[in-house]
């Protein structure tokens, strides 16, 4: 993927109170790069978010957000705010993220036994045990790569739907919105995703114990 950089302002030139997004996004598409660069430093920390809980690495994460916008800039003369710049991006980030799990899937069948990068922190932070025993910290570690190992098992769609049903609460409307799915169809991933994590994390922990 080609890396394109974006321009990075020390500080914002306008403050949020008097220029809200709208205003914003008329400045971006009038050429006012500082505009769509403070777009781009309001949405980032979210986005990069969501793509790494997506497909589990950070450098990949990164790489489909700068993709998402890029996406957004090439599409500034058409977009008309039907929907929120965040609506808009969470969904681009998340077809993108599929897209690359289903081509992952069928480059390295077994995808979800990578190792992890233990030098960087879990994505899963719920997870995370603030008791300072040893023990209770290493147990947390091991759940947290267990429920990681899992997440990565689940089929592409179903993952995403499941990380931003639980992980990012979005409503199933939301989800069906952002995937372009219909909500029933959402239903069923959501289900189908509860019942496989629930039954290989408890697998997982059986031969963790």
């Amino acid at each position: 993927m080609t890396c394109v950089d974006f321009p990075v302002a020390d500080g914002y030139p306008f403050s949020m109170q008097s220029n809200p997004e709208g205003i914003l996004l008329d400045q971006a598409r009038n050429g006012q790069e500082q505009a769509f660069t403070q777009l781009v430093n309001i949405h980032s920390e979210k986005t990069i978010a969501l793509a790494w809980r997506l497909v589990g690495r950070r450098d990949v994460a990164e790489e489909i957000a700068q993709e998402a916008f890029l996406r957004f800039y090439r599409s500034l003369s058409s977009f008309r705010g039907e929907s929120s710049v965040g609506t808009w991006l969470y969904r681009t980030v998340s077809r993108l993220a599929i897209d690359h799990l289903r081509r992952e899937k069928l480059r390295r069948k077994l995808f979800f036994f990578r190792s992890y990068d233990q030098e960087q922190p879990d994505p899963l932070d719920s997870m995370a045990d603030t008791s300072p025993s040893p023990q209770a910290q290493m147990l947390a570690a091991e759940t947290g790569q267990h429920m990681q190992q899992v997440l990565q098992s689940l089929p592409a769609q179903q993952k995403a739907v499941f990380i931003l049903r639980h992980m990012e609460e979005m409503s199933l409307k939301e989800i069906a919105a952002t995937l372009g799915l219909k909500e029933g169809t959402v239903k069923s991933h959501l289900h189908r995703a509860v019942v496989q994590f629930r039954n290989e994390f408890r697998e997982s922990r059986k031969d963790a114990l």
